[in-house]
Order: structure tokens, then C-alpha cells, then sequence
């Protein structure tokens, strides 16, 4: 199989040799870093493209990294394999000191000149060193992660654009609007971003109804309104149902009537205080009680309940029958 530096020779005859240099150098480098053709690419993908003058397109540069890749690793599989035998022992403080003197009489490459005529971009390799930087350094971050992070449980947030002017005239009260707008929020749940540079609007007495499959955040967004994540008035009250209620044999109508838990408790009071008059267990007390009771009910009107919460069932569009039917 043809070695990296094969391909690129057969592949980019015109290649400037200092390019040359600087892409070998950093395959060679790397190689052990690259995980697929595409991070090849990604690294010398766009000088190899502009090395090609159009002669090659962006998948035939793709197909030319993946053999390179390949290359880079059927050559890292064979080193890693590669024994030698020594002829003799090392003495590696003689070595040590050849190295020394021989640095002393090589010229640094700082005052080596070179020729100006070269053709390479140096922007682009500017930037294809920092693409490469900045993946090494991702890389690194993830393997660290996964040794040490900790377990991080996923949780809705919400975040939106501030607006000076709106949050001054909630603070002084002079707000009287019922019609809600909400401009350039973001909803994410965890590390997904369900909704960006989202715009919300909702007039006042309207009806208004979320559609879309399992997972696009309908929910989520509701939560974000309901805890105030997303700025709302101060001045309108939110009332949040969890989804939907378990159907029993309660019928729909006595449902309504639970949920004024008020009422519920009065009667609740009544019926016990009324069984023990009925019992003959009474103490004497459970007719003073009874009055207060009986006042609190008329004064909250308990009598009026069930008229009014079929009216709330019929706005929803319960039928008469409907309402006496069990909620299950």
C-alpha cells in the first residue's frame, strides 16, 4: 500500500515543497491523533484544495485524506510491531555527549535565509494550525471528562434577550397589559437546544394550542413559562396542569368541584360533625361549628359551584352529558 507521502507526491505533482514539508509534518505528527478520514481533512483539507487549482473537487479531496488515513495507520500498526536487534550495546552518555557538540557546530535555523518566492497562504496555515490546535485540545478535554466528570443530571433552562424598557415599566407597576411577548429566547433541555432565537406572542383572550411530536419541547416551554424562566408580567397570574389527570369513576363535573378545595373541605367538615350529631357521639360544640361553617359557605357562595363549573366544562366543550359521564 502506497505510504502518505506517495499519495500526496501522485495526487498534487504541482505542490509547492515547502507546502509539501508543512503538510507531511503535520500528518506525520499527528497520525496518531487522527480517528477517521475526516479529521485528515479537516486538518489539511483546505490547502490540499487550494494546492488542486480546481482540478479536484471537495469529495475527491475527502476520498485522497481517507486513503492517507489509512496510510497513517497501516504504517502506525507496523511500527508499533517493528523489533530491531542492536549490533552492539548503547552507551547513552556517550551519545549524549556527540549530540551537545554537534548542535555547537550546526547554525540555527533562525539564521538560515530563505527564498520569499514561496506560494504558501499563510493565513490558511495559520488557520489550519489553529483548527488543529483547537481539536487536540477538544480531544483532550472529552478523555478528561469521561475519567473524571462528574454524573451531570439533565435539567430545562431557559435564557432571553433583556429589555431595559419593558423591565422598568413591569418594576413600576404601570404595566396594566394582558398580551404577552416574549422576543429572542432559547429553551434547551440538558445539552440540547430545543428552542433558539425563538419569538412568543399571546393576546389576551385567545386560546392557544401546542403542536408537534414527542421531544420538540412543548413541555418544556410551558415549564419555562410557568416558573418564569421567560420573562412574564408580574402582574399575570400562571397556572400550570401537569399533562393529564389519571380518569377514574369521578364524573368530569365533580372534578371541577374538587379542585375549590375549600368548598371540598367545608362540606367534608359538615358531613363528619353531622354523622356524629347522628351518632350520638356529639360534644355539645359540633352546633357551633356547624354555624360558622354553614357561614363560610354562603359566604363563598358553594350553593352557585356546580353551575359554575359546568359553565367552565361547557367552555371547553362538554357537552351536559359529557359532564355527568366518569372521567376514565
Amino acid at each position: 500500500m502506497a505510504t502518505y507521502v506517495d499519495i500526496l507526491k501522485t495526487e498534487f505533482p504541482e505542490i509547492d515543497t515547502e507546502l509539501f514539508d508543512y503538510i507531511t509534518g503535520v500528518l506525520d505528527s499527528s497520525s496518531t491523533d487522527f480517528e477517521d478520514g475526516e479529521e485528515v481533512y479537516d486538518a489539511v483539507g483546505g490547502l490540499l484544495q487550494d494546492v488542486s487549482a480546481d482540478s479536484k473537487n471537495e469529495d475527491d479531496v475527502r476520498d485522497i485524506c481517507l486513503q492517507m488515513f489509512n496510510s497513517l495507520k497501516l504504517n502506525n500498526h507496523r511500527q508499533s510491531q517493528k523489533q530491531m536487534l542492536l549490533d552492539a550495546p548503547v552507551q547513552l552518555s556517550q551519545m549524549s555527549a556527540d549530540s551537545v557538540s554537534a548542535v555547537k557546530d550546526v547554525q540555527g535555523i533562525w539564521m538560515m535565509k530563505r527564498p520569499q518566492n514561496t506560494t504558501v497562504d499563510a493565513k490558511r496555515l495559520e488557520k489550519a494550525e489553529a483548527k488543529l490546535k483547537a481539536k487536540t485540545e477538544r480531544r483532550n478535554e472529552k478523555d478528561s471528562q469521561k475519567i473524571s466528570g462528574p454524573l451531570v443530571l439533565e435539567e430545562a433552562s431557559a435564557s432571553q434577550a433583556s429589555n431595559k424598557k419593558d423591565n422598568r415599566v413591569d418594576q413600576s407597576g404601570k404595566n396594566r397589559s394582558y398580551d404577552i411577548r416574549i422576543e429572542n429566547f432559547d429553551v434547551s433541555f440538558g445539552e440540547r437546544c430545543l428552542l433558539q432565537g425563538a419569538e412568543l406572542c399571546l393576546a389576551s383572550g385567545r386560546r392557544y394550542g401546542l403542536i408537534g411530536r414527542n421531544g420538540l419541547g412543548k413541555t418544556t416551554l410551558l415549564k419555562m413559562l410557568a416558573s418564569r424562566n421567560l420573562r412574564v408580567p408580574v402582574h399575570i397570574s400562571i397556572l400550570h396542569v401537569e399533562q393529564e389527570v389519571a380518569g377514574d369513576e369521578t364524573m368530569a363535573l365533580q372534578s371541577v368541584l374538587q379542585s375549590d378545595t375549600l368548598r371540598e373541605d367545608l362540606l367534608d367538615e359538615e358531613r363528619r360533625l353531622n354523622a356524629r350529631i347522628a351518632n350520638g357521639t356529639a360534644d355539645g360544640m359540633e352546633s357551633v361549628r356547624l354555624s360558622e361553617i354553614y357561614g363560610k359557605l354562603e359566604e363563598i357562595e358553594a350553593d352557585k359551584a356546580p353551575a359554575r363549573a359546568s359553565v367552565i366544562l361547557a367552555g371547553l366543550g362538554f357537552s351536559p352529558k359529557m359532564q355527568q359521564q366518569a372521567t376514565k
